[in-house]
């Protein structure tokens, strides 16, 4: 996508996005993002931000737990031309599976580019903890 390029059509960006990030591709993700972007990212006891195209694709495509797969990824727009998109992250390690549940806020601007990603990471949970969690804290709805 050009400097030039309009992209309006907000399910398309969602696609993009969600095929950059699975597949780790950095500069495909950053073609979805307004030169002067800015993540403004809410993890477990800490929040960062960074600026700029290439710093928010960078934050954004390698600040999953690590190489993976979207176990669901969910779409919708807000009123304002927003995206809300939710998802879980499934990662295999050796000593079993990892999990990421996250939000993320992306506001468009009138060429569809991303100008502002606000993220939301409830953590990441390790095989102890989803077993801890599933034994105390039983899940009434997946």
């Amino acid at each position: 996508m050009s400097e030039s390029q309009v992209i309006t059509d907000t399910p398309f960006v969602a696609e993009r996005y969600r095929a950059a990030v699975e597949a780790g591709d950095v500069d495909a993700l950053a073609e979805l993002y307004h030169p002067d972007a800015l993540l403004d990212a809410h993890v477990p006891n800490w929040r960062f931000q960074v600026q700029g195209r290439h710093e928010v694709a960078q934050a954004t495509g390698t600040g999953l737990p690590g190489p993976g797969r979207f176990a669901s990824f969910h779409v919708e727009s807000a009123g304002s031309g927003d995206l809300l998109v939710r998802f879980e992250w499934h990662q295999a390690k050796d000593e079993g599976g990892y999990v990421s549940r996250e939000l993320h806020v992306l506001r468009l601007d009138d060429a569809g580019r991303i100008t502002e990603q606000i993220l939301f990471c409830a953590g990441v949970w390790d095989p102890q903890l989803q077993a801890q969690m599933a034994a105390e804290a039983p899940l009434l709805r997946p």
